[in-house]
């Protein structure tokens, strides 16, 4: 192949991406705006300037590309969990950049939206195969902070019969009591509140 060869390959490539997150994100607005069920593929074509036959190229189903939707989120999670625990904060600052990285992104992105609850319910189809990983990334980072805190002698979690991880998991359950808060202010507010609540908890 040529150079031009490849340049023109490389810019056809580059294009059907760009074309491809086009739809996604213009589903994603939809679905949040309408709901899943409401929302057609026409719909979505037309949400995206593509032909629905174009559009059907890249998708062969309105659950084919809602997994897809599924996996972009769980990736963009994902890549913000790992922006978080890199970062060089105390202790409670990176608790909360964690639970923003996660549970942030997820309340931002589903659980703002009025159809929220069909949302979920129609992402259960692929949780384990595509939330598993990074829901279990994210646990990890948190016990791994509970565990850095407390050898750090901040935090002391046997002295209310707790281990570790138990600890951990319990903060992550009262974080998650957030979600329901009625717009992203309040939610912001609640998970700070039950982040530093908790973690005065277990303070050594």
């Amino acid at each position: 192949m040529s150079e031009a060869q490849d340049s023109t390959a490389l810019q056809k490539t580059a294009g059907a991406a760009d074309k491809r997150e086009v739809i996604l994100t213009s589903a994603l607005d939809l679905f949040r705006h309408y709901g899943y069920r409401r929302t057609s593929m026409e719909d979505i074509a037309r949400a995206a300037a593509v032909a629905k036959g174009t559009l059907y190229l890249y998708f062969k189903s309105k659950d084919e590309l809602f997994e897809a939707i599924c996996h972009s989120l769980a990736e963009q999670v994902g890549e913000g969990v790992t922006r978080a625990e890199a970062l060089d904060l105390p202790l409670e600052a990176k608790l909360t950049a964690l639970m923003e990285a996660k549970l942030g992104f997820v309340y931002r992105w589903i659980l703002s939206s009025p159809h929220a609850a069909e949302l979920v319910d129609s992402g259960s189809r692929f949780s384990k195969d595509v939330f598993g990983e990074v829901h279990d990334r994210f646990y990890s980072a948190v016990r791994r902070l509970v565990r850095e805190g407390v050898e750090a002698g901040e935090l002391d979690p046997a002295s209310l019969g707790l281990t570790d991880d138990a600890a951990a998991d319990a903060l992550i359950a009262a974080a998650c009591g957030a979600e329901k808060a009625p717009d992203e202010e309040t939610f912001r507010t609640q998970l700070t509140a039950i982040i530093r609540m908790t973690l005065r908890g277990l303070r050594a």
